[in-house]
């Protein structure tokens, strides 16, 4: 008996290692198809990923584009700690018209992975725009540019608008999307607009959980984050669904490594804490109402953890050299990687324009 039961266990354990190996070899199978699908073949194209000393701190730059003579587009990622470097394939259609950099600040994607919990001491909005900006400087000389346009995704509207406030001569343009305006203000918007889904589902689970926590102030991040995990559940489909469908554009994404992916991952739980507090009282109005860039938000209609009511509100306070505002129909806080085509469009037709006129000066 004893015979036997040793034969079946090592039989067991010979299946998951073959069945790992399998899954492992599909991987790198799926990666290596997807890295000769996104590769860059235009004559005057270019393909960098490296670190870049920024800030005192090796952080991870991806640069991308078919034409060196494009306008450079910056991406400010959301979070913090949330890269979207590994979504890059969604924007490959975006580098026809831009060279398109990605950038893992301090506390997220590989930068996280590189250099570990030490990356996210002192996170604070200034100190991100700063590196930002040293990143700006890096890229105007190694593209040269003299302006780029930079665009922010969530918690990347806070830094990039400080960026832009804080040096205007870098910049052709801001593009803004889930645009974060006062979080004291809008966190009582998220919460009572999450209880009236919960409500309308009669999930009495999740209205019990969130009368728990009760309102924001919340008094830790996990409060917060209990609210987002019951608010997604009832979002619109692209959001409730967002993890599920960008799980394989992750898992398959050229020159991720599973430990990259594990670190991606834990990066935000980090980031956050490092941020809860200064975060609670961010207020972008005390920047002022003046900026001298064009300014461009594109907010999904249907956006629940950043109105976009308030973000209207105070686009229509804004004095720029130019400035627009789009709704993106049926889109939530997520639109830019939900609705990659659709955003591109307003880019190409808004954005752009205004990056090649600011080249010509």
């Amino acid at each position: 008996m004893k015979h036997v039961f040793l034969r079946g266990s090592l039989a067991f354990v010979v299946f998951i290692a073959v069945v790992a190996l399998a899954a492992l070899g599909y991987r790198a199978w799926r990666q290596h198809a997807n890295a000769q699908a996104l590769a860059i073949r235009t004559p005057n194209g270019i393909e960098e990923a490296s670190f870049l000393n920024i800030g005192a701190l090796d952080q991870w730059v991806q640069i991308r584009g078919e034409d060196r003579n494009n306008p450079v587009l910056l991406f400010v990622h959301g979070g913090p700690g949330s890269s979207e470097t590994p979504l890059s394939p969604l924007f490959r259609p975006w580098e026809k018209y831009f060279t398109v950099v990605m950038w893992d600040q301090r506390c997220a994607g590989k930068t996280f992975a590189r250099n570990g919990a030490r990356s996210c001491r002192g996170l604070s909005i200034a100190g991100v725009a700063s590196d930002g900006i040293a990143l700006t400087n890096y890229l105007r000389g190694h593209l040269h540019k003299t302006k780029i346009v930079l665009l922010g995704h969530s918690w990347g509207t806070m830094v990039g608008l400080r960026m832009v406030h804080d040096r205007p001569d870098l910049f052709s343009a801001f593009v803004g999307t889930g645009l974060v305006v006062s979080i004291p203000e809008k966190e009582p918007v998220v919460y009572a607009g999450a209880m009236a889904r919960l409500r309308a589902a009669h999930a009495e689970d999740g209205i019990h959980a969130l009368e728990k926590i009760g309102p924001p102030p919340y008094k830790s991040q996990s409060g917060i984050q209990a609210e987002r995990n019951w608010s997604e559940r009832y979002d619109i489909p692209s959001e409730r669904d967002l993890y599920t469908n960008m799980t394989p554009v992750v898992l398959f994404a050229p020159g991720w490594s599973l430990w990259d992916i594990y670190e991606f991952l834990q990066a935000s739980k980090f980031a956050n804490a490092a941020t809860f507090d200064a975060n609670n009282s961010y207020d972008v109005r005390r920047l002022g109402t003046k900026f001298d860039v064009p300014i461009f938000i594109f907010n999904g209609e249907l956006d629940n953890i950043t109105p976009t009511f308030l973000a209207k509100r105070y686009f229509d306070s804004l004095v720029a050299p130019q400035k627009a505002f789009v709704a993106l129909k049926g889109a939530g806080h997520s639109a830019v990687v939900t609705e990659p085509d659709t955003f591109l469009d307003e880019l190409v037709s808004r954005v752009r324009p205004a990056a090649v006129q600011s080249q010509s000066k």
